[in-house]
């Protein structure tokens, strides 16, 4: 096996968006719109403008109201942010149990995170920055601030949406107009989040139910009997194993060669077979498998892969949709936040916002440092596996 054998695909992908990239330039595709650079395509137009003013005015009052709470909240999510940095950072440095890892979500697959996750993050990207950049744009339009162009973009592995707004107009607007501007991306993204939410409870039973296995590891002892992919085990020497903590719990208690009475669903069936042994621990059994908790659906409409891969990428959009949404509403500086914030000290009389803005931008960078350079120190990692 070639060292180079894990980034074949990777380079197969570059390949193809040089050539996209070169075929862009050749063809002059700027004369159609289409912004051309080595990282990123761009379809640049007025077109979906006309589009966004329909949609704004035809549920005005709607859009109003939603957008208005979303200015309301968000300086509950510019300070629970800010708060939620510096407890998880104290919870890392006491290397608390509650605090978890501050994730980069930089999609390279092959180098920071695996093709397996890479289309449910892409999917997950999508779904957040599309509904961002048109919050923003139909939160302009409701007070006439003009749209100059919106579009699509590619950025080699991130797809998304934006909306260019008149700047110069939208700085002369009320208070009351900024904030529901600044505030519409992140405040649609939470909304969002919510609906995934209700969709995980409404179509997930509450607990696994069960262990998936979603792979095998190399001449596993699992895959020489035979086990088959997406089966779930259930028991293992009459012990439930309702989740793969519960498997590897009893696993631990046996040592490599043991035999072992494993019993499936999806199919219906039982194996006996020997365990092997950790490449990592030689003392430890495992039986070579690669798994996930099986939650399964309340109403059984879908098979057990598709099952699995829609709560998959249900997990990663609430992962992406909120953490972003958060993140955004930093007052730092160049992130809605940032204006949002400098919106509200206009709005408390202060005229010269400028030394608060960068006080306030520097001690969130911190934060955010912060908890990444802890992240990586504890966890040995800072992106998504």
């Amino acid at each position: 096996m070639s060292l180079l054998d894990p980034y074949i695909p990777l380079l197969f992908y570059l390949a193809v968006w040089f050539v996209i990239y070169g075929l862009a330039v050749l063809l002059k595709a700027d004369k159609h719109g289409i912004v051309a650079k080595p990282y990123y395509l761009m379809l640049k137009t007025v077109a979906f403008n006309s589009w966004l003013e329909r949609l704004g005015g035809r549920f005005r009052r709607g859009w109003l109201a939603f957008f208005d709470i979303g200015a309301a909240m968000g300086i509950g999510l510019l300070v629970f942010v800010i708060y939620s940095f510096i407890n998880n950072a104290v919870g890392l440095f006491r290397h608390s149990s509650s605090a978890g890892p501050t994730l980069l979500i930089i999609p390279l697959p092959g180098l920071t995170i695996g093709w397996d996750i890479f289309p449910y993050i892409l999917l997950a990207i999508a779904v957040l920055l599309i509904p961002h950049e048109m919050a923003h744009g139909i939160a302009s339009v409701l007070d006439k601030v003009p749209i100059k162009s919106s579009g699509v973009f590619m950025a080699v592995f991130l797809p998304g949406g934006f909306v260019e707004i008149d700047e110069e107009n939208l700085a002369k607007r009320k208070a009351r107009t900024k904030l529901r501007v600044f505030a519409a991306g992140s405040f649609t993204n939470v909304a969002t989040w919510g609906l995934v939410l209700l969709l995980l409870v409404a179509l997930y039973q509450p607990a696994p139910a069960g262990v998936l296995v979603t792979g095998f590891t190399n001449g596993s002892p699992a895959q020489a009997s035979n086990m088959p992919q997406w089966s779930i085990i259930t028991q293992v020497n009459n012990n439930a194993t309702p989740d793969a903590q519960h498997l590897g719990l009893y696993l631990s208690t046996l040592r490599p060669n043991s035999t072992v009475t494993v019993h499936l669903s999806n199919p219906s069936q039982t194996l006996t077979f020997a365990t092997g042994k950790s490449d990592t621990n030689s003392s430890r059994a495992i039986l070579g498998v690669i798994t996930a908790n099986y939650v399964p659906l309340r109403y059984q409409f879908l098979p057990v892969t598709s099952s699995y891969q829609l709560l998959t990428a249900f997990s990663w959009m609430q992962l992406i949709l909120l953490g972003v949404a958060l993140v955004n509403m930093l007052p730092l500086f160049p992130f809605d936040g940032d204006r949002y914030f400098d919106t509200v000290l206009g709005v408390l009389g202060l005229k010269n916002t400028k030394n608060v803005r960068i006080v306030a931008s520097v001690i969130s960078l911190g934060l955010l440092s912060l908890n990444i350079i802890l992240s990586y120190i504890l966890f040995g990692t800072i992106f998504p596996r």
